[in-house]
């Protein structure tokens, strides 16, 4: 058994950025800042030096949210700031003990999006403090803008240049698949027993840890269909790029962006696209037109107000059954159909893989977060002070998994301070 002193689970930013600061990358606020409370300022001024050993409940005790202490020296402005306006700086110090375990690369999720995927804020919003996104943009040659969506050929090399940036590789496992995570009994000295499968070798590996950062992503369980057939040939349980699904019909089975994102781009690509989902279409067609910033809702917009004949919608439908030779069986408001189609495309999503946390008891508590365009999970309730788990001691939700961080890396992403600030506080380090 390997014993480390923090284990983090998942590659994605959430965990990145934790890495990054137990890897000795501590923030430090210089230049001339301003909070709007005065109170706030002078707790700032008190250890700009080292925000790290504030310890965050003063600020959550005068009604104020950690984690936008840190979030506000990252993001002061709407706009990315140009990076010598910066006033959130790094020192190196020390590093702890971490080890992250990963499926992915840097970057987690974003490693198995769809080819031409792009993001849904600004690259400013995807970026990790520690190294500005515009600093990799000028140092790899790339002209792009800081305020614009980037595409995932960016952001994946993006994450990878963190990690070999800011020296966290030698400490990344991927292709370890997180099996299972339970308390230690007392012959382990430590608190969390974590189990991991190589996808490579089938090989297991058991680890003891002290600390655990649960970062494994919103989408690490996947949903399945109940329908029969499911496992066909011509069905594809994840959505790649036009190129890889054969013949000219194609069946989209979703509803949420990553199936509409399919569903337009197998349409420009040519395709016959019949793309069945349970809503109704007032929930859609709300998403679309809420949606407009952003490209390919305003491509939806131009193809469902076009005269075309490719794109079929399905709404308050739901496969019964995929039969042989590409026949497929949908129950609509109107009554069972049956189509022939070449191939089926499924994007119905995932959730957090909680099962991972059975050892631990079914009396989890979970806060439902629920944005404006289908995006939804469950997060696990945290000290809002220190997102530690109310319910497991020593156990961090980190990125969409735990409660009060929002649903994108600028909401959640300094998050990793309180984290890796209180693991640092509890070790005597600060």
């Amino acid at each position: 058994m390997q014993h480390h002193s923090v284990i983090i689970t998942g590659g994605g930013p959430g965990g990145l950025g934790v890495a990054a600061t137990l890897e000795g990358w501590h923030p430090r606020f210089e230049g001339n800042y301003q909070f709007p409370s005065d109170e706030v300022q002078t707790l700032a001024r008190q250890h700009q030096e080292s925000p790290l050993a504030l310890d965050p409940h003063e600020l959550l005790g005068r009604g104020h949210r950690p984690i936008e202490f840190f979030r506000m020296r990252h993001h002061p402005i709407q706009d990315a700031l140009p990076l010598d306006e910066w006033t959130l700086k790094f020192t190196k110090r020390d590093r702890v003990d971490w080890l992250m375990l990963s499926t992915d690369g840097p970057g987690g999720l974003w490693n198995k999006v769809p080819r031409e995927q792009m993001t849904l804020g600004p690259a400013h919003w995807m970026e990790l403090s520690h190294y500005p996104i515009r600093r990799f943009y000028e140092e790899t040659g790339r002209k792009r803008d800081s305020n614009a969506l980037v595409h995932r050929n960016d952001l994946v090399p993006y994450y990878q240049a963190c990690a070999e940036e800011l020296g966290l590789n030698p400490y990344i496992r991927t292709g370890m698949k997180v099996t299972n995570i339970r308390p230690a009994d007392a012959k382990v000295n430590a608190r969390f027993i974590v189990e991991s499968l190589d996808e490579s070798t089938g090989d297991t590996t058991t680890y003891s840890c002290d600390y655990l950062i649960f970062g494994v992503g919103p989408r690490s369980a996947l949903r399945k269909l109940s329908a029969p057939g499911a496992d066909r040939d011509y069905v594809s349980l994840a959505y790649t790029h036009p190129t890889d699904y054969p013949g000219e019909r194609v069946l989209v089975v979703g509803g949420g962006r990553s199936a509409d994102w399919a569903a337009q781009e197998l349409h420009d690509d040519g395709r016959v696209v019949v793309y069945t989902m349970r809503q109704q279409p007032e929930a859609h067609l709300k998403l679309i037109n809420d949606s407009q910033h952003l490209p390919y809702y305003q491509r939806w917009a131009e193809i469902l107000s076009s005269d075309q004949e490719r794109m079929g919608l399905l709404y308050g439908s739901n496969v019964t059954a995929f039969e042989p030779d590409g026949v497929v069986a949908i129950r609509t408001a109107d009554g069972p159909i049956i189509l022939q189609v070449d191939h089926v495309v499924v994007e119905i999503g995932g959730d957090p893989d909680y099962e991972l946390l059975n050892a631990f008891g079914n009396d989890l508590t979970f806060h439902a977060k629920r944005d404006n365009f289908r995006f939804q999970l469950n997060q696990l309730v945290v000290d809002q002070a220190t997102f530690e788990s109310v319910d497991i001691s020593g156990l961090y939700p980190s990125g969409y998994t735990a409660q009060g961080t929002g649903l994108s890396v600028i909401g959640f992403h300094t998050g990793c301070f309180l984290i890796a600030g209180d693991i640092l506080r509890d070790m005597g380090i600060l």
